[in-house]
């Protein structure tokens, strides 16, 4: 199993940074050195190919192969429609104004009490964006949680997110691995959703404000898709048990998505006829 590397050095204020003292324009450095101070500079969080590391004390960049370009995408998205949400600048790395410090369980009762509102109100605030178009915001395959390790879609339609939903419930129900008489979540509303929100993903400011980051999952699902993915991050269980009475969580919803689970993980390369065929098209195009 990978464990994620942190280097204690990147979270200390007293760290020489690669980028301390120097006078330099992020937008237009050259990205050989970028790379080379990257790859020098301490690493707040790293895990197979992906590293963030701190370039400045208010300067940080995230690369690797899983580092996704839709990440920032979303990011710049969401920051344009909601300016006071607090989310770092993207421009080629993530500029973060404040000292670093991860949410965790060390954390005084009345922060954690402050950190769970932040988050619902932002939760809140993205779920009353909507689109009639399923998955990611630049239309790519949706990947997260409720999506197996291989990704799924892209998604054309409501319709199309619908009926893939219905057959990967169909599949469990197969495999006995949900209840005959559970109904299909019904997939008429689409919201923007985060998608991979837990404390490893939350930075809390010297004012107790809450930085959200690690955009790579959100798009546009079922609002019920951000309660389920935080319900079942399962090394933090109290994080979740303070959050979801203050964000959209409809039991019903939450149980019939649950049952597609099987069909998600487990059988990921099937899919409904309508799909199959978008598959074979894709493929003879190529």
């Amino acid at each position: 199993m990978l464990e994620p590397h942190v280097d204690p050095a990147a979270r200390e204020s007293s760290t020489a940074f690669p980028l301390d003292g120097l006078t330099f324009d992020i937008s237009s450095m050259p990205e050989e050195d970028l790379v080379a101070y990257g790859n020098v500079a301490p690493v707040l969080y790293s895990l197979a190919s992906m590293k963030v590391v701190r370039l400045s004390k208010s300067l940080v960049m995230k690369f690797g192969n899983t580092v996704l370009a839709s990440e920032g995408e979303t990011m710049k998205y969401v920051a344009m429609k909601f300016p006071k949400f607090m989310l770092p600048r993207v421009h080629r790395c993530f500029n973060i104004q404040e000292t670093i410090s991860y949410f965790g369980d060390e954390l005084s009762p009345g922060t954690r009490e402050s950190v769970i509102k932040q988050v619902a109100v932002m939760i809140n605030q993205l779920q009353s964006i909507r689109c009639d178009r399923p998955g990611g915001i630049s239309g790519e395959k949706s990947r997260g949680m409720w999506f197996s390790d291989y990704g799924a879609g892209p998604f054309r339609s409501k319709e199309v997110f619908q009926d893939w939903i219905a057959w990967k419930l169909k599949m469990s129900k197969r495999y006995q691995h949900a209840l005959p008489e559970t109904l299909a979540l019904e997939c008429s509303t689409f919201v923007l959703v985060h998608g991979d929100i837990s404390p490893r993903n939350l930075v809390l400011g010297n004012n107790n404000q809450i930085w959200m980051i690690d955009w790579g999952y959100a798009g546009f699902y079922p609002p019920i898709f951000e309660a389920a993915t935080i319900k079942h991050q399962l090394q933090f269980q109290s994080f979740s048990q303070l959050l979801l009475p203050h964000i959209y969580n409809h039991p019903e919803e939450l149980a019939q998505l649950e049952a597609c689970s099987y069909g998600i993980h487990r059988v990921p390369f099937s899919l409904p006829p309508e799909m199959e065929k978008d598959s074979e098209v894709d493929l003879s195009a190529a």
